[in-house]
């Protein structure tokens, strides 16, 4: 049973999404499979089914900008054609605790096939979005009861596809970033084994699936929605569709990626269609049986024995995943882990998956979390609004903190960009510290929800100014004297790095600042040397760490590596943890 820390009263006991998904929808059980390799989602119509579905997730970071949008067809194809069907990490990806092997692309999908077919489903479908319409494929053409095979959106090969993503990591990061360790293919989002990228790379499309099995191809609208070539000589036996708004949500960032409703709409409808009630092989009285949760497993990192739990937190219940010592009190001190942008619990690059991990081995919980509109939490909606700088962020960081029943001196937070912010404007009296990763946000109101797609950018640097209010922005901190900017700044009419610091410093919470390149630019543009001299000798400490290469996103192995050193130092100082304390 999924644990809850904080919950509104009434609400213990109840499946995860009964009170986090649409009114009347799809029950949704959160579970490990596979002894803790895979972290997946079923999500339950409710009604008989023979067939299931097996959602093949995209690899990097389109994953982490695809994510609301699986969630959002999960529950519209369990809605529409009464099919169950589950979501799934791949082992060594996301929350998995199994490590990133040549089998992984393969494990995954069995994993959560088997998992359906021990639910009451005699055959499975295999969906996957992107890159993931690769892993699907091969998935469909080894299973010898599956029954389909929908690629939406697919990647055209496996070593086009890798081709893209390195190069788009080399733009990303920028030409400062660190050369990649030995043996690793770095793309977005992720750091691959030389035999894994080659594995990725040598994925393509079997043409003969097309001819024994029910396969929708559902592509971009106009040139850019082309047949994958090992598909064009069974182009004829496809359900070929073009489906709109993939341009804003692969190949967008998580803040302002929307989802492609119409296109859910559509790959919904050809499920419905093909295998709903009444249809083919679509569900014959057969009662489909929702596994029973497994919310706790056990594995070993680094030589020692950790948990991990899934959870609810706070009164609107959102979702969290708990890691600490297999073996040790309830209340030992905790990390709440912040994601930054719109992105759900992993991290860039997993970086507060390992950052969660080596906290327990040194005897501290951690506490992943996805804010509202984030991952598992709050209801899907494809015009759910942008919440990014809001109160409602806000008020989820202090409800989690809250939630935890424990004194300031044993809660710490971590949050990358935006989540440090969460931490540093939410929180600065009521935590042990706060380390703000790649902060570069100063402001000290929040904003209002936003439509999808519109976000309030971060203050410009000099070098980078956006429009004539950010040009006199700009010029006015290079002129006017530091009290009267700092007057603005208190009272939200300008972004200035002193505000968010000073109030937690005061407040005695410690406090680091860890920022690479292009966010040194932003801080001294909003008047980070002059805060640093101006906060020394408050109640808190402040420690600045400014890298000399990394990017903001966390990329870049080296900056990623040094915020999570940095956070577990900062965490062991604080909770009074000693060289031998290592559980």
């Amino acid at each position: 049973m999924t644990t809850t820390f904080g919950a509104v009263p009434g609400t213990e006991g109840r499946t995860p999404e009964s009170d986090g998904g649409s009114s009347g929808g799809p029950r949704t059980v959160d579970t490990w499979l596979g002894g803790g390799a895979v972290l997946a989602t079923v999500h339950d119509p409710g009604s008989a089914a023979t067939t299931g579905v097996v959602i093949c997730p995209p690899l990097g970071y389109e994953y982490a900008v695809a994510y609301r949008t699986l969630r959002h067809l999960a529950d519209r194809i369990a809605e529409t054609a009464a099919l169950p069907v589950v979501r799934f990490d791949y082992p060594g990806l996301g929350d998995s605790t199994a490590e990133l092997t040549l089998e992984s692309f393969e494990a995954g999908p069995r994993l959560a096939a088997e998992a359906l077919r021990r639910a009451g489903c005699a055959g499975v479908v295999y969906l996957g979005l992107g890159s993931g319409a690769l892993v699907a494929a091969a998935a469909a053409a080894r299973d010898p009861e599956s029954r389909g095979l929908a690629l939406w959106d697919p990647a055209a090969s496996g070593r086009q596809w890798l081709r893209r993503q390195r190069s788009l990591y080399a733009i990303e990061v920028g030409p400062d970033a660190e050369q990649a360790p030995d043996g690793v293919v770095m793309i977005a989002g992720a750091e691959l084994p030389d035999a894994v990228a080659a594995r990725i790379a040598a994925l393509d499309y079997d043409p003969t699936v097309a001819e024994r099995l029910p396969t929708l191809l559902a592509v971009r609208q106009g040139p850019s929605g082309t047949v994958p070539k090992a598909l064009r000589t069974v182009a004829d036996r496809l359900d070929l569709v073009e489906v709109p708004g993939h341009e804003d949500s692969l190949d967008m960032s998580s803040i302002t990626a929307s989802i492609p409703a119409q296109s859910v709409a559509s790959v919904a409808e050809w499920f419905a269609a093909r295998f709903g009630a009444g249809e083919g092989d679509g569900p014959s009285g057969v009662e489909f049986t929702a596994p029973d949760p497994e919310d706790r497993v056990t594995f070993v990192h680094d030589g020692l024995p950790l948990e991990e739990r899934l959870v609810r937190v706070g009164p609107h219940r959102l979702f969290a995943v708990e890691t600490r010592p297999a073996a040790g009190p309830e209340d030992l001190p905790v990390v709440v882990l912040h994601n930054g942008s719109a992105e759900h619990r992993v991290g860039a690059s997993r970086h507060q998956v390992e950052l969660a991990r080596r906290l327990a081995t040194r005897g501290i919980r951690a506490l992943r979390v996805d804010r509202r509109g984030t991952g598992e939490s709050g209801a899907v909606t494809p015009d759910e609004p942008s919440l990014l700088f809001t109160r409602e962020w806000l008020e989820d960081g202090r409800d989690v903190v809250a939630g935890l029943g424990l004194p300031r001196e044993r809660i710490g937070i971590a949050g990358m960009c935006v989540g440090g912010w969460v931490g540093l404007v939410g929180t600065p009296d009521s935590v042990a510290f706060v380390a703000a990763l790649s902060l570069n946000d100063h402001r000290v109101r929040p904003q209002e929800p936003r439509p999808t797609g519109v976000v309030a950018p971060v203050a410009p640097t000099d070098a980078a100014p956006v429009g004539r209010a950010d040009r006199l922005v700009a010029v006015a901190k290079r002129r006017l004297p530091y009290r009267i900017l700092l007057a603005a700044a208190s009272r939200g009419r300008i972004r200035f790095a002193e505000p968010n610091l000073r109030r937690a410093l005061a407040a005695g919470t410690d406090v680091l600042v860890l920022i690479g390149p292009e966010d040194v630019a932003v801080f001294e543009e909003h008047g980070g040397r002059k805060a640093v001299e101006r906060l020394r000798g408050l109640p808190g400490t402040l420690t600045m760490v400014e890298r000399p290469t990394g990017d903001h996103a966390l990329y870049s192995p080296a900056i990623r590596r040094a915020a999570i050193d940095e956070t577990v130092a900062l965490a062991e100082r604080a909770f009074g943890i000693g060289a031998d304390d290592r559980r």
